[in-house]
């Protein structure tokens, strides 16, 4: 169930503008071309565009360039401590953060991708503060994958019921998000809410084709419930759709 959403990276809109123009060289800007904002967004796309291809080399070349541009602009601060986690300084990191925030208390975005990053080195509750905060943000249209973020972190901590109750409020921000349904139908059955979890299990799929974690999940809820002709079904599913899947082997082994 752990995935978790990292927002407002890959499409970033440097705000404001300059009323001076430049050339960029080897040498850095001079005058009379694009201006300083412009040539800032330009670096700032090939530094995200490096970090996902993982050549983070030239990445941070880009990123340095980019701030050389524009040093107080927040998305560049929230592409360092992108780069930061993905290359493990951890400090750096939450310092790139916190200077994205000083520049842009109300961004969502940072909250959110802040929030990832504290739940990723199991800093629980101040991961929740960054999520919550990202809701709470004005502008932030992402409010769908902050909850489930929020919801996935604190199954993480084994706060089942808090887990489940973000990830309600996540899927009624995005109801066809059906990876949040059955998680919330999975968090039913830990729950030993059987009959809750089979509703929400049949919502799924009425929507969805089977998955070997869905047929696994329909087998353990028949199961708990003395069903043995549904569970019948559900493992011949999991059997023949599915003979390499994890959940197969489980079943295969008794392991339920």
């Amino acid at each position: 169930m752990k995935r978790y959403a990292v927002v407002g990276l890959m499409v970033v809109a440097l705000a404001g503008c300059s009323s001076q123009s430049y050339i960029e060289t080897s040498a850095g800007l001079s005058d009379n071309s694009v201006d300083k904002m412009s040539a800032a967004r330009s670096r700032l796309t090939l530094a995200l565009k490096y970090i996902e291809i993982e050549n983070y080399q030239e990445a941070k070349i880009n990123l340095d360039r980019a701030v050389s541009y524009t040093p107080d602009n927040a998305d560049i601060h929230l592409a360092y401590a992108y780069y930061y986690q993905k290359v493990q300084e951890h400090e750096q990191a939450e310092k790139a953060y916190f200077h994205a925030l000083d520049l842009a208390p109300n961004d969502g975005n940072i909250h959110n991708n802040f929030g990832v990053f504290l739940c990723g080195i199991a800093r629980y509750d101040e991961a929740e503060t960054e999520f919550l905060a990202a809701i709470a943000s004005p502008n932030y249209n992402e409010i769908a994958n902050s909850y489930e973020n929020a919801g996935h972190c604190a199954l993480e901590q084994g706060d089942e019921l808090q887990a489940l109750a973000y990830l309600q409020s996540s899927l009624a921000y995005a109801p066809q998000n059906l990876d949040v349904r059955l998680s919330i139908a999975e968090l039913h059955f830990k729950l030993a809410e059987y009959t809750v979890a089979k509703q929400q299990l049949n919502k799924y799929e009425s929507l969805s084709k089977v998955t070997a974690r869905s047929l696994w999940l329909g087998f353990n809820i028949a199961d708990k419930q003395k069903e043995s002709a549904v569970a019948e079904v559900y493992s011949r599913q999991l059997l023949a759709q599915f003979p390499l899947a994890f959940q197969t082997q489980k079943y295969i082994t008794n392991d339920y």
